[in-house]
């Protein structure tokens, strides 16, 4: 495929994410929003990033689902999406860019999304817990379907199996993580960020 044989993975990347800025802020335009949004946005990505960076030698191990989903339950869908495509870029600013990149962008900004669909609403600590264990296999999944397509051959059932069998020791484990973390600290978070939203008026919908 040709996008697989490219080596511009990096300028792909940034490709996607230009798509989707460009989709945020030509919404951003026709909303209310601040300055301060903007900061809220930068605070949690360089956590994540941060969170991702520390926890390196731990691959499994990675707080950065945790921190994104407490950011876009607090923010909304969209800016859940925006949030985790920055998340995987400027990350792999430090692990290294390739063709996995638009992968994780996107494997991190469905999970951004769908977890922004909780804003407003009182979340149960379980709800919260499943599906932080739920969205380490999401990503995991997405992942298995990139290197599926891009590796496997030929692509059976068989081999499909073997790809998820071989990452699932990984994927239970970052998901095993963001429930746990979820579970011990995800409402004092979601308290945390709530009053730093209502305190400068953020994310009006």
């Amino acid at each position: 495929m040709v996008i697989f044989a490219s080596k511009n993975y990096l300028l792909f990347s940034f490709g996607f994410l230009i798509v989707t800025l460009g989709i945020y802020f030509w919404r951003f335009e026709k909303a209310y929003h601040n300055s301060r949004e903007v900061v809220f946005i930068a605070i949690i990505c360089a956590l994540a990033v941060v969170g991702r960076i520390i926890f390196a030698a731990l691959p499994a191990v990675k707080p950065e689902l945790f921190i994104l989903i407490m950011g876009a339950i607090v923010s909304g869908p969209e800016t859940g999406f925006l949030m985790g495509t920055i998340i995987a870029l400027t990350s792999n600013m430090y692990f290294g860019q390739g063709v996995w990149t638009p992968w994780q962008m996107f494997g991190l900004g469905v999970i951004g999304l769908i977890s922004g669909l909780m804003m407003n609403k009182n979340v149960p600590t379980w709800l919260l817990v499943v599906w932080g264990f739920a969205s380490g296999f999401l990503l995991g999944w997405i992942m298995d379907i990139y290197y599926i397509i891009g590796f496997v051959n030929p692509i059976t059932v068989k081999s499909i199996v073997a790809s998820v069998v071989a990452s699932f020791y990984f994927d239970f484990v970052h998901a095993l993580f963001t429930g746990v973390l979820l579970l011990v600290v995800g409402k004092r978070w979601i308290k945390l960020f709530n009053n730093y939203k209502k305190k400068y008026d953020l994310f009006r919908q």
